[in-house]
Formats: C-alpha cells, structure tokens, sequence
C-alpha cells in the first residue's frame, strides 16, 4: 500500500488509514486501541479463567501479521507475571480460516491432554478452537479467549466453549476516520486528547506516526463474555 499511498498524497489527497500504526504514507493512523493493551487485557482474562496456573498457547493469523504478534507478545508478558502458567507450542498460524484453526487446535489438544488455555488472535479462530474444545468434551475444562465477533462466537459462548471475545466496533472505527478526515480536509489540526465525538474515541492519544502523519489511538477495546456479548451484537 505504500506506494499508492504516496501517489495520493502527493496528488493532494488527504489519505487516512486503520490497522497500520507503522504505515508511513499516511496522513493519520487511527487505531482502536493501544495493541500491548488489548493484548494483556485479552491475557488477564485468560489467566483468570485458568485460575492463574497451567498450560496455554497462541495463534497468530499469520507470523506477518504486526498487531497479532503484537498482541500474543504483551499475552506472554503479561503471563510471565504468573509461575504457574506455562507457554507451549506459541504462535500457531491460522490464515483466519475456522477449519485450519480446529484441526491444528485438535492436534493441540492431543499433544498436550492437560492444557488450560488458548489466547487466538483472527476473527475466525475462536470458532475453530471452540469447536475443537466443544467436540473434545473439554467445554468448562479449556479457557478460550480471543478476537472475535459476537453474532458468529454466540453459540459458542452460550455453551462456555468460548470463555470471553474481545473486539472493536468497525463502525465507530469508520466514524473514527471519517471524522479525522473532516479534520484535515477543513485543514485543522490533530491534537492529543481530542474528543473525536465517536464512543472509544473520546480522548484520543495523537502522537508522531511513522512517518510524517499521526497515530491516533482510541479506547475502543470491547471484551464480553456470555453474560454480555447480546449487548453488542454485530
């Protein structure tokens, strides 16, 4: 994307991206939330559901994918404070496909019965690491907490096979962005703390991007579990 990216702006466009808080030719980057953070909340779950102790591991959609080794990264850290938690076979890749992600989840479980956790990353992984619990007889025994939407994890999480999601709305990221464009086609200024009138992104953190536009970070991070995941179905 880069180098289209660059032909747009220097043609005058005003370019305003998503998800790439290390893209350079931008003119904002917004992100919904602070990856270490959503990362080690996303861990924090898991460990209190493993009851701080045991086996886990992590997928990843793919090694390349910055925000997902970013957010199995801070998952590690935030374990490391937790002796008892022990990390095995980290970083399996998923490529967002449900079926990859339930077999592989399936080899998992049979190479190591006495496991207690799985912290996923894709939006599809959930659902294969669900089933794979699910059909293993292991619901209520296996903690799994991950990205993923609520209307496909639902059954999932009715049965405990899912134990927590977590999620940004796409559509307040969109009001986001759309909102940072008015901006800077008025030709105003991006400041830190501003109130971009979206919920998540009420005082945003604006700081310098990569590379001559800015990073604008939200608090965007939802994470629900069966109790409340009916209040924001999407």
């Amino acid at each position: 994307m880069e180098g289209l990216l660059k032909r747009a702006i220097d043609r005058g466009t005003i370019v305003v991206t998503h998800e790439a808080d290390n893209q350079v030719n931008t003119m904002a980057n917004i992100e919904a939330f602070d990856n270490a953070e959503y990362g080690t909340a996303l861990n924090e779950r898991l460990a209190e559901c493993m009851g701080q102790e045991g086996k886990w591991t992590t997928f990843v959609g793919s090694l390349g994918s910055r925000t997902h080794m970013q957010w199995v990264g801070a998952g590690e850290e935030n374990a490391a404070q937790y002796p008892g938690m022990e990390l095995v076979d980290p970083n399996n890749e998923s490529f967002d496909d449900a079926n990859g992600t339930y077999e592989t989840a399936k080899e998992i479980l049979r190479k190591h019965p006495d496991i207690k956790g799985f912290q996923t990353s894709a939006g599809n992984d959930v659902l294969g690491v669900g089933r794979a619990i699910e059909e293993a007889g292991l619901t209520g025994q296996v903690c799994l907490v991950g990205t993923g939407l609520p209307n496909p994890s639902a059954a999932y999480l009715d049965s405990g096979a899912i134990t927590a999601i977590g999620f940004w709305d796409p559509q307040k990221a969109g009001m986001a962005m759309n909102e940072v464009a008015r901006i800077l086609l008025e030709g105003g200024e991006l400041e830190d703390g501003m109130d971009l009138g979206v919920e998540g992104y009420e005082a945003v953190s604006v700081t310098q991007g990569a590379g001559e536009g800015k990073l604008v970070v939200g608090n965007g991070m939802v994470i629900v579990d069966k109790d409340t995941y009916a209040e924001r179905l999407f």
